[in-house]
Formats: C-alpha cells, structure tokens, sequence
C-alpha cells in the first residue's frame, strides 16, 4: 500500500538504521524491507550521507508558494538573513517564523549573497535616487550626459516639428494657388 506522501524520518532514526545496517551481514534489501523502508535505495543515500557526516532529518512540506509578501523594514530584513543563515540556510523555517513570502527570503538572501554579504544590499532603494554628495564623478558625469541627451532630442522633435508645419503651410499656400485662375 502506498503512502500519499513521503515519510519523515528523524536524523536520530536514520543514524541508528545505518550504525545496525553496518553491525549487520545482512543485504541492503533485506535490511530496508526489515525495517519498512521503501527502498534500498533510501538506506544507501543515507549510507552515502552518512559517511559525508551530512546526514539530517527530512520534513516533508511543501513550500507555501501562495502566501503573499508582505512590507519589511531594512532592519528585519537584516534580522531574518541573518536567523535564516544560523539554521542552515532552511527558507521555509525563515517563511514560518516571519510570515512573509518563500520568494521574498529567497531573493534577499541572493542579493546579499552577490553583493558578498553587505547588509546594505537589503535596501529597498526603489524610487530613491542616491543623494547627489554621495556621487562619484561617473555617477554625475552620467547623469548630465543623460540630461544633455533629453534636451537634444526635445530640440530635435521641435526642429521637426516646425519643419512639418512648414511643408504642411506650404502645401496649402500651393493648393489656394493652383485653384485660382491665372491672370495676365
């Protein structure tokens, strides 16, 4: 009979399984059917992991992919990072205990990670521009060629303009001419 869902096993369990399966002569399959194991195959990666000393409990859940983000302040952003690296990096414990999104603890621990773990990589800066005594001269060197750009193409759009209201003036003038009988 097969289960709906995957068991749970305890580390301590797992461990104990493995220390009798190597006290034991008996095969891999006989030893998992003996002790309800689906598989020899299930002994085996703990054997593996085991032998790792990377062997830990498996709870089976499912990430809870629909509970929404909420807003965070810098602080408990900082805060969660830095529980959720003390429990081995577990997403779902940091979404259980705070309450906020799997996608958000996901995406603040990438970030803090690229940016090589500076706190101040969890910044919501979005709609905050830098304050300009903070910029470095490629940053004010860059923004007053963007400025000087917008100001060219507004330039440009009013040359065409006028250009176009010209031609179109001109097309009347020559259509009111050429309706008109000539006179000698």
């Amino acid at each position: 009979m097969s289960q709906p869902h995957n068991q749970s096993y305890s580390r301590k369990f797992k461990h104990s399984l493995v220390e009798q399966y190597r006290q034991s002569t008996e095969s891999m399959e006989l030893f998992a059917i003996k002790h309800g194991l689906r598989s020899h195959t299930q002994l085996k990666q703990w054997i593996i992991k085991y032998n790792e000393s990377n062997l830990k409990a498996y709870t089976p859940r499912k990430r809870d992919s629909k509970m929404s983000g909420r807003k965070t302040s810098f602080e408990e952003r900082l805060t969660i990072i830095e529980e959720l690296i003390k429990h081995d990096v577990n997403y779902n414990w940091a979404v259980e205990k705070y309450h906020v999104s799997y996608q958000q603890v996901y995406g603040w621990y990438q970030k803090y990670l690229k940016s090589g773990n500076d706190p101040e990589s969890l910044r919501d800066r979005r709609g905050k521009a830098k304050p300009e005594k903070e910029w470095t001269e490629v940053n004010r060197l860059k923004a007053e060629n963007r400025l000087l750009k917008a100001k060219l193409q507004n330039q440009e759009m009013e040359i065409a303009f006028a250009k176009k209201l010209v031609e179109i003036r001109n097309r009347e003038v020559n259509k009111d001419s050429s309706s008109r009988p000539f006179k000698n």
